[in-house]
């Protein structure tokens, strides 16, 4: 059990997770993009991303603004790149793509209900474990041993797989979801029939639900944070962790593992404020390195589990 919480609020309800939102709309493949009109929804990690395209021009909405983007030469896919910024452009590789904002890399973009792989779900009592990589899928039971990998299909529902040597299928669902002993939350929900046997249990990386936005504190440990001081997180895609600490900005390197989420020593900038922004400075930065997992409540805030403390913020749009 953990002594106290460290809690982050989302802008936004969570009733869809990490690579999740609404769905695609004519999302195109990957070889006729560009050559018809599409439209398509997408996250990149917790990151929202419309694109609307045809021809030669593609317009991207993301972060409030709506950007211009023009057909690139690729070696594959689709790539777009914005007018006016050679340093933003969206990737298509079938329904999925791949977003740089300003030379900053995101997570990988994909539909609603998308299985990126490579892919791994798992679930308890009975323990189980199911692998997609290369369009192969691998199957592993206690005591019931591993069926050798073997091609699968994607079904006429997004989110739908399904194999015929030995026959499994496995229907995917963008929720929140735990695994149910070590409570590491998971972005998908999943559930495997093979043999007769209906298997539940949590899919997706985990990263997905922290990475793509800036987290603004709002609260530490109940008693709210100094007027217009401003204390921010931003997970990377590279494993680093940056932000502002009150008055210093910060860096490190967070790890996930299948017991939660831990951050490592952090370095600052040496500025010098306000005896209590210091103050509160060095209690953020103890949190965090004291970080021990994370978690979501119902009304859809994330929670960050510490030993020394609390926080409350918001995912910043």
């Amino acid at each position: 059990m953990y002594p106290k919480t460290l809690t982050l609020a989302l802008a936004a309800t969570l009733t869809t997770l990490a690579g999740c939102g609404t769905k695609a709309v004519d999302q195109p493949a990957q070889d006729v993009i560009g050559e018809i009109a599409f439209s398509t929804e997408m996250y990149c990690g917790r990151l929202p991303v419309t694109a609307e395209g045809q021809g030669e021009h593609l317009q991207m909405r993301v972060n409030g603004e709506q950007l211009e983007l023009r057909r690139a030469i690729s070696a594959s896919g689709a790539r777009y790149v914005a007018e006016t910024d050679e340093e933003t452009s969206l990737w298509f590789k079938g329904e999925q793509a791949w977003l740089v904002l300003q030379g900053t890399e995101y997570p990988l973009c994909a539909p609603v209900g998308a299985i990126i792989e490579p892919y791994r779900a798992s679930g308890n009592e009975p323990f189980w474990s199911v692998t997609l990589e290369h369009g192969m899928l691998s199957l592993n039971r206690l005591n019931e041993g591993e069926l050798p990998a073997q091609p699968y299909v994607v079904g006429d529902t997004r989110g739908q797989i399904s194999t015929q040597e030995h026959p499994v299928s496995l229907q995917v669902t963008d929720q929140l979801c735990h695994d149910s002993m070590s409570g590491m939350p998971y972005p998908q929900q999943v559930s495997v029939q093979v043999d007769g046997a209906t298997l539940q249990g949590c899919g997706g990386e985990p990263a997905r639900l922290l990475q793509g936005g800036e987290w603004v504190v709002e609260d530490i440990n109940g008693g709210g944070i100094i007027d217009r001081s401003r204390v921010t997180l931003n997970f990377w895609t590279d494993g680093r962790v940056s932000g502002r600490a009150s008055c210093n900005s910060y860096m490190g390197q967070y790890q996930l593992t299948g017991e939660g989420l831990s951050i490592g020593q952090t370095a600052t900038t040496r500025m010098a404020c306000a005896p209590s922004l210091m103050e509160q400075e060095q209690r953020v930065l103890r949190n965090l390195e004291n970080l021990q997992g994370f978690d979501f409540d119902e009304t859809g805030a994330l929670l960050l589990r510490s030993a020394d403390g609390s926080f409350k913020a918001r995912l910043e749009n």
